[in-house]
């Protein structure tokens, strides 16, 4: 996250149109009015550019607009891909879901070809080490199978970009994420100058023609989230009230103007709930709350609350309390559910070094944190090496009914973690549900409104 405190001559924030993100749009919004520096260079798409001057132009700031033209063609194909037969050196195919990503690698070693492989879990390490496979000409892995996770901070050089499907989370893609990754192939300079989009299957094709053809409407809003200081300030007025219960109050009473939305706290809240009965100070808790932690997985949410169990004792987080709880050294992964396991140490390890940035008294030993989990990023690696046979020996244990079970609920928890949406759906009225279940009436929140629009002013 990047720090406002710290004073720069240039700050470069990319993919500025990510201020759009329902989720994660309040970090750029963030970036984008908070950084502390003398220049700053916006990257990303033009239909964030009237935003942008909406938000700075009123603070005095000078916004210089500098327009740039792909300098190598992309076309849409007019045939879709149809059989693995068909697919070529340079052929990327984009899945949105990890099931999608194993079925496709599995089809693709039937019909002979190693393909390299990209998926979200996987450390920064493990997809640089691929992405160089792919890019390399000398190396068999010529063909890539990935996740919508390429579209932003890796250098391909992709020929075509094949859609797997054109729905996410079973929406269709809205055009300015079909752009984004369709805009993958083709890079200027290399043996892949002319890029390519199609789809596998022939009755996407169409579908994909008509999203591209759309025009990407300017953005409209840009997301913000909670402060320390807003949560702080509910808190005052509200001192019983737990955190999860001042982040449904957050977004039930506060009012935003027409150039921003309030962007979901899904994420923040399941963090919150997981340690809602641990004892910490509000600051702590909030930032416990908004550190980048799957909470999907039972394994890193219960070493999370152990964490914040740990920190409210006021014992140090240290290396060997740590590594004793991973079990640590780590096994190479000789199946999908021990290559599984694997990732989700190293987003624990991720944690870790993300909190003692935040607090490096009680999180102290961030360099030996960083050194393991480098070892864990080499053993990754090793596993997607070996993607295929992980694959084949997960198939050939389905005989083995312990195997068949423990290889059955990895495949449910796959399916569920990429079939689940990203934006869950709204409840009908987070205010009704809370004057159910607390003694707040209506003249309460209105009176809280008044008072905090009051210390706005």
């Amino acid at each position: 996250m990047l720090s406002t405190q710290m004073r720069v001559e240039v700050v470069v924030i990319d993919e500025i149109q990510m201020l759009r993100d329902e989720q994660r749009g309040w970090a750029w919004t963030r970036a984008l009015l908070g950084a502390a520096a003398d220049e700053i260079h916006l990257c990303g798409e033009p239909a964030a550019i009237d935003i942008v001057k909406k938000l700075l132009e009123p603070i005095g700031e000078t916004v210089e607009i500098r327009l740039y033209d792909r300098k190598s063609p992309l076309t849409i194909a007019d045939k879709a891909i149809e059989s693995y037969s068909n697919i070529e050196p340079g052929d990327c195919i984009v899945c949105f879901s990890k099931k999608a990503v194993f079925f496709n690698s599995k089809k693709l070693e039937e019909n002979g070809i190693k393909p390299a492989v990209i998926y979200g879990d996987l450390p920064p390490g493990t997809k640089l080490a691929q992405a160089a496979k792919f890019n390399d000409p000398d190396d068999e892995c010529n063909v890539l199978v990935a996740t919508d996770a390429i579209g932003m901070g890796l250098n391909l050089n992709i020929r075509r970009v094949i859609f797997n499907s054109c729905t996410r989370q079973t929406e269709l893609l809205p055009t300015y994420a079909a752009l984004q990754i369709a805009g993958r192939a083709g890079r200027f300079g290399t043996a892949y100058a002319n890029g390519v989009a199609t789809t596998m299957r022939k009755e996407d094709l169409g579908t994909l023609k008509t999203i591209l053809a759309e025009k990407v409407e300017p953005i409209a809003n840009v997301g913000i989230a909670p402060t320390y200081d807003q949560i702080e300030t509910f808190s005052f007025h509200l001192p019983q009230a737990s955190f999860v219960r001042l982040l449904d109050l957050f977004v039930s009473v506060c009012s935003v103007s027409d150039h921003f939305f309030i962007c979901t706290v899904y994420d923040m809240r399941e963090l919150a709930v997981l340690i809602d009965q641990v004892p910490l100070p509000l600051k702590v808790r909030y930032t416990f709350c908004t550190s980048p932690l799957n909470t999907d997985d039972k394994r890193t949410a219960a070493v999370f609350v152990k964490m914040a169990r740990r920190f409210a004792t006021g014992q140090a987080l240290t290396y060997e309390w740590l590594m004793d709880m991973l079990e640590w050294p780590p096994k190479p992964a000789s199946t999908l559910s021990e290559l599984s396991l694997l990732e989700q140490n190293y987003e624990i390890l991720d944690q870790y070094m993300w909190l003692s940035m935040r607090f490096p008294d009680m999180l102290p030993d961030e360099p030996r944190v960083r050194e393991a989990s480098k070892t864990l990023d080499t053993l990754i690696q090793e596993g997607v090496e070996g993607f295929m046979s992980l694959l084949a020996i997960g198939s050939s244990e389905s005989s083995d009914p312990k195997i068949r079970k423990t290889t059955k609920s990895l495949e449910e928890k796959l399916i569920k973690s990429s079939e689940k949406s990203e934006t869950p759906a709204k409840k009908s009225s987070i205010l009704e549900a809370l004057l159910k279940r607390a003694d707040i009436s209506e003249e309460d929140l209105e009176q809280l409104r008044e008072e905090l629009n009051k210390k706005k002013k």
